[in-house]
């Protein structure tokens, strides 16, 4: 019986370090990395991927921040910037870029998805929350910028998705007027 005891406080242990282990994706983009947890990507697809007529260029440039529309799964969904969301600035597409598919869960859940222009393939890594993330001071002061992290000397950014999902919701509206 003492056995069974200390085995189940075992599993016990073990069972919480793995929620201590979270499954994530470095973004890379023009200047920095985006840390996001895996289940905020659906897809990533490379822009030769897509169809012929799959992106709409913004009709104006009332949003900075979108470069347009993809047609990705039958729905349009906005393609934003980053970087312009960020750091004020919008890099040009090219035909080389990746476009990373995120799950929208928060303010923009109803619409579904939205897109982001990658500079490559997402890096997969299984982070241990207790060892391997370093906090670099406060909390970013960038807009949409939720916090900056360090992985193994790597610098990384943390999206503020709240903020990410209320653009969303902006440029949806504003093209439905």
């Amino acid at each position: 019986m003492v056995e069974n005891k200390m085995l189940l406080k075992a599993e016990a242990a073990e069972s919480e370090a793995g929620l201590a282990q979270v499954n994530g994706l470095l973004l890379p983009l023009a200047d920095t990395e985006l840390l996001v947890p895996q289940l905020a990507v659906a897809e990533v697809v490379s822009w030769g991927e897509l169809a012929a007529g799959a992106f709409q260029p913004a009709e104006s440039a009332a949003n900075l921040h979108c470069y347009g529309w993809l047609s990705w799964r039958f729905q349009n969904i906005p393609l934003l910037s980053f970087d312009s969301l960020s750091q004020g600035r919008k890099p040009a597409l090219d035909k080389d870029v990746k476009i990373v598919i995120c799950n929208a869960v928060f303010k923009a859940a109803a619409l579904g998805f939205y897109a982001l222009p990658l500079t490559g393939f997402p890096q997969a890594l299984r982070l241990n929350m207790d060892e391997e993330l370093a906090l670099e001071g406060e909390p970013c002061d960038r807009e949409a910028v939720q916090m900056r992290v360090s992985i193994d000397g790597r610098e990384a950014l943390i999206p503020d998705f709240d903020f990410l999902e209320q653009v969303v919701c902006d440029i949806v509206a504003a093209r439905n007027k």
